[in-house]
């Protein structure tokens, strides 16, 4: 078990702080542009407008500002340097995930939402249908099992069989290729903590990490993201 206790400063953390905020805003300012008829690749292109116009120097993966899935390609999961944007227009009713990824002078935001579309607006899961309400609901209901079970001194490795069998009991399954869930928030892409089933670094050696799960139901077509950077303060972990 590898341990070594990671403490930010407070600018360091401010720092963290502002770039997760400018992820979570870009996910909400860029709604107004999923519409029938856009695309993943100018989706893309407007998260990369909306992101730069915040304040992004840059995006940390592989130079990717969002992954972008809609339609039929909700439960593809590939590596940033192997991705990219469909030109499939997006129908009236689709269903689009982005995750996106922007860095202020190296310091990373990361961030995935989930939105529906129904007869061409943007509504709410519950709107959209039961199964895209039951989609969502599991993802709440990920996080908050994150929220009270993950302790400083667990490891990746068993934090992951913490939300795998809590994934299993909600009835759905992980899509992520690599099998994770998330990973440490930092500044080396290639040398990144993984919420895995053999990661055997301890929560409390990173400053702080994502939770990240790309969940499904066999045999649908709908895959949910919902994806937030959580850090530990006074020994419980707390959304950055």
């Amino acid at each position: 078990m590898i341990s070594s206790i990671i403490y930010l400063s407070a600018a360091d953390l401010a720092r963290y702080e502002t770039a997760q905020a400018l992820a979570r805003d870009s996910l909400a300012e860029i709604a107004q542009y999923i519409q029938p008829g856009a695309t993943e690749a100018s989706l893309m292109e407007d998260c990369r407008r909306i992101m730069d116009a915040r304040g992004a120097t840059g995006y940390w993966w592989y130079g990717v500002p969002a992954v972008i899935l809609a339609g039929p390609r909700l439960r593809v999961s590939e590596e940033g340097d192997v991705y990219q944007a469909a030109t499939i227009p997006i129908g009236p009713d689709d269903m689009v995930t982005i995750d996106v990824a922007p860095e202020i002078d190296g310091i990373w935001g990361d961030a995935a939402r989930s939105f529906f579309l129904k007869d061409g607006q943007i509504v709410s899961p519950e709107d959209a249908g039961p199964a895209q309400a039951e989609g969502m609901a599991a993802e709440a209901a990920l996080h908050a099992h994150l929220l009270a079970t993950a302790r400083p001194e667990m490891t990746f490795q068993q934090l992951h069989a913490a939300m795998a069998e809590r994934l299993a009991g909600l009835g759905f399954a992980n899509l992520d290729f690599l099998g994770n869930f998330g990973h440490n928030i930092g500044d080396d892409l290639h040398g990144r903590a993984y919420m895995d089933a053999h990661c055997s670094v301890r929560l409390d050696s990173v400053p702080m990490f994502t939770f990240e799960p790309h969940i499904a139901k066999a045999g649908s077509p709908l895959a949910f993201k919902y994806e937030e950077v959580y850090r530990f303060a006074d020994g419980r972990l707390r959304l950055l």
